[in-house]
């Protein structure tokens, strides 16, 4: 254990050193602030831990949090891309360690249910700085939110008890392509035909003939 201690933190202050090192002789081509630090090395530090030992998962939440936070630092500087796409992929770097926590131990099926709703909402930044219309980001969002819950559901289906998922995941599908539908010819339709297919459901329950079991 103190061995592993020893490697861990000296390889941290190895490279610490080299970027600082870097920097002053003019070898990197951006700068590198107190922030970058403040996050980079901690980032760095969680995710070290988790390299060494894959037990460690916990390890990969404040680790890739703060990788996502040093980008952030990073791109105000060097500006490879708008700051509505830096938000999504700093907010992806939430979901990451969720997602790989399930990918490295599937019995850890919840851990999709915060992925995916944090990957999800990722999109959101990107996709607003775009030309698309409100009703169909929002039916975007929905119908992402719904995938996540049919996501749960497959991914334990040898589960009969976990069958509750397919309820947030019908509900929240059907409000996200009635949103949608908002923002078309098609909306002024779509509370008229609903009501009439549930007139049909309960005419065809009361008087079609029931199939019974001997």
């Amino acid at each position: 254990m103190k061995s592993s201690a020893r490697l861990f933190w000296g390889l941290a202050f190895i490279v610490m050193g080299a970027l600082f090192l870097a920097e002053r002789m003019g070898v990197l081509p951006f700068g590198l602030d107190f922030g970058m630090f403040l996050f980079g090395v901690p980032a760095a530090l969680f995710l070290l831990v988790f390299l060494s030992d894959r037990r460690q998962w916990w390890a990969l939440i404040p680790g890739s949090v703060l990788a996502g936070l040093t980008f952030l630092v990073f791109n105000s500087q060097a500006h490879w891309m708008r700051d509505e796409q830096a938000a999504s992929l700093f907010l992806f770097s939430v979901a990451v360690p969720f997602l790989l926590t399930y990918v490295f131990d599937r019995r850890q099926w919840w851990a999709l249910i915060p992925g995916g709703v944090v990957t999800v909402i990722a999109f959101m930044p990107a996709l607003a700085s775009g030309n698309l219309s409100g009703e169909f980001i929002g039916g975007l969002f929905f119908l992402g939110m719904a995938a996540v819950f049919a996501l749960v559901r497959l991914a334990t289906l040898n589960d009969p008890r976990m069958a509750w998922a397919w309820w947030p995941a019908a509900i929240l599908g059907g409000f996200g392509l009635f949103i949608m539908l908002m923002g078309t010819v098609a909306s002024q339709y779509f509370w008229p035909v609903m009501l009439i297919g549930l007139g049909l459901l309960i005419l065809a329950r009361g008087y079609l003939p029931r199939s019974h079991s001997h």
